[in-house]
C-alpha cells in the first residue's frame, strides 16, 4: 500500500503539537521547582529539574530527524559530541549538590569558565539531541 503525502505532514503536526505539550509541562515542572525553591531555599531540586528538561526537550527534538527507527549506532557522535555534553551538562548540577551536602567541600580546581558554561541548557539539549542520534544514525559520510 502506497503511502499518502499527507502522512508526512500529520507526523510533523503530531510532533509540533507533542512538542506544545512538552513545553506545558516542563514550565509546570519549572514553576513547581522555583515555588519549592523559594519556600525552602534549596535551590538544587530546581537546577536538577532545568537539567533533565533541556536533556528531555533534545531527545523530543531529535525525534522528529530520525528516518529509520533501527538500531545504528555512531561512536564518533557519542564519545566525541554526547558525552561531553553531558559531562558538561551535569558539572554545574552535581557540584552543587555535593556542596549543599558537604559544607566544607570546596571546588577550586574547577575552572570557573567550566561552571559558568555548564549553566547553559544548550548542553542538555545537545546531550539528549546527539545522544539519540548516535544510537539511531549511521556515521555520515561527509565527514569522512
Amino acid at each position: 500500500m502506497k503511502k499518502s503525502k499527507w502522512t508526512s505532514y500529520f507526523w510533523k503536526l503530531t510532533w509540533l503539537v507533542g512538542l506544545i505539550v512538552l513545553a506545558i509541562i516542563s514550565l509546570n515542572i519549572v514553576n513547581h521547582f522555583k515555588q519549592m525553591a523559594n519556600d525552602t531555599f534549596n535551590f538544587i531540586p530546581l537546577l536538577w529539574s532545568n537539567l533533565f528538561i533541556s536533556m528531555t526537550f533534545g531527545i523530543y527534538i531529535a525525534l522528529i530527524f530520525i528516518k529509520k527507527w533501527s538500531l545504528k549506532f555512531n561512536p564518533a557522535l557519542l564519545w566525541c559530541v554526547s558525552i561531553p555534553c553531558i559531562l558538561i551538562s551535569f558539572c554545574y548540577s552535581i557540584l552543587a549538590t555535593f556542596s549543599s551536602i558537604f559544607d566544607n567541600l570546596t571546588f577550586s580546581f574547577i575552572p570557573y569558565w567550566l561552571i559558568r558554561i555548564s549553566t547553559i541548557e544548550v548542553f542538555g539539549i545537545v546531550a539528549g539531541l546527539t545522544l539519540i542520534l548516535s544510537i539511531f544514525s549511521s556515521p555520515s559520510k561527509s565527514f569522512h
